[in-house]
C-alpha cells in the first residue's frame, strides 16, 4: 500500500467476494478501510501496511472464534475483511460519564479474549519483553522517571506467573457495539505476557485534562474496579500502565507527537504508585 493511497480497488480482490463499496474509504496511519457489501455480507475491507501485523491479527482473532471480538471473513496478502459492526465504540460511554458501565464492559470484554481455549494459537505473538525493550533500554537514563520505569518494567518480567495471549492495545475505541453480538475488540497488536499488561493502554484512555489530581483519582478507580472484577492485582495493573506511558512517552518524543501529553500521564501514574 502506498503511503499516498486514498482508495482501495476493489477489482483486485476475488470476484468471489462480490464487493461493492457502500461507503468512502477512510485512511488511517497505517490502513485504508472501505465500507462494503459483500459475498458474506456487510463487511470492512482493511488494507495495511505491514502483512506480518496483519497476519498476527488475524490469527489472534481467528483463535477468538467471535468471543469478545470481531470475526475475520476473509483475509489475503495484505487485506482482511472483517465482520461490520454496526455500533459505538466503549469510549462513548466514557464520554457519556458512563464510567463505571464503561469499565465493567470492558472487564467481561477481556474475560472473554482471555478465557481458555481447546486449541493451540498457532499465531507467533510479539513477547511483552521485546515489546518493552527500549524502555528496558533506559536504565541508564538520565530521565529519572524512565529510569525508574525500566527498573520496575524488568521485575514485572521477572515476577509474571502466566503469560497470556494479549489484545495488546486495548482501549475503549477498540471495543464496538454490535446490536446482535454485543460488545467486540478490533485490531488486535498481539502480545505475549502478564494479563495485567492487557489493561495499560485502558487505564491511560483519558482525555486531557488539565486537574491532573482528577485524572489520577479516576485511574486509580479505574484500577480498583477492573482489579476487582478480573482478580487480578490493583498495583501491578497501575505499574504496567505506568510503565505503558513511560514506553509511550519515549515513542513520541522519537516521532515529535504529543509527548506532553504522555510526560504528564506517566508522572500521574508515577504518583498512583506512591502510598
Amino acid at each position: 500500500m502506498s503511503c499516498t493511497d486514498t482508495e482501495i480497488d476493489l477489482q483486485q480482490y476475488p470476484a468471489s467476494w462480490k464487493l461493492a463499496p457502500i461507503g468512502p474509504t477512510r485512511r488511517q496511519p497505517d490502513a485504508l478501510l472501505t465500507p462494503v457489501e459483500s459475498a458474506f455480507g456487510t463487511a470492512m475491507l482493511k488494507r495495511v501496511e505491514d502483512r506480518q501485523h496483519l497476519a498476527t491479527s488475524t490469527g489472534l482473532l481467528r483463535w477468538y472464534q467471535g468471543s469478545g471480538s470481531a470475526n475475520t471473513l476473509k483475509k489475503r496478502n495484505d487485506t482482511q475483511l472483517l465482520e461490520w459492526i454496526d455500533g459505538p465504540a466503549l469510549s462513548q460511554l466514557v464520554k457519556d460519564a458512563k464510567e463505571e458501565q464503561a469499565i465493567d464492559t470492558l472487564s467481561k470484554t477481556v474475560k472473554k479474549l482471555h478465557a481458555s481455549r481447546p486449541e493451540k494459537l498457532k499465531t507467533r505473538l510479539t513477547p511483552l519483553s521485546s515489546t518493552m525493550r527500549p524502555l528496558l533500554e533506559q536504565k541508564f537514563s538520565d530521565n529519572l522517571v524512565h529510569r525508574h520505569a525500566a527498573r520496575l518494567m524488568r521485575h514485572l518480567l521477572q515476577t509474571t506467573e502466566k503469560r497470556t495471549p494479549l489484545h495488546g492495545d486495548l482501549h475503549f475505541d477498540k471495543i464496538l457495539h454490535h446490536s446482535k453480538r454485543g460488545w467486540l475488540t478490533i485490531a488486535p497488536h498481539g502480545i505475549s505476557g502478564d494479563p495485567h499488561y492487557e489493561l495499560a493502554s485502558a487505564l491511560c484512555d483519558t482525555e486531557s485534562q488539565s486537574d491532573l489530581r482528577r485524572v489520577r483519582e479516576r485511574i486509580q478507580a479505574r484500577a480498583h474496579r477492573l482489579a476487582k472484577n478480573l482478580s487480578l492485582n490493583r498495583d501491578r495493573l497501575l505499574t504496567h500502565a505506568f510503565c505503558h506511558a513511560c514506553l509511550k512517552h519515549l515513542y513520541a518524543e522519537r516521532d515529535g507527537d504529543n509527548a506532553r501529553h504522555w510526560q504528564e500521564m506517566s508522572i500521574t501514574l508515577l504518583d498512583s504508585l506512591v502510598p
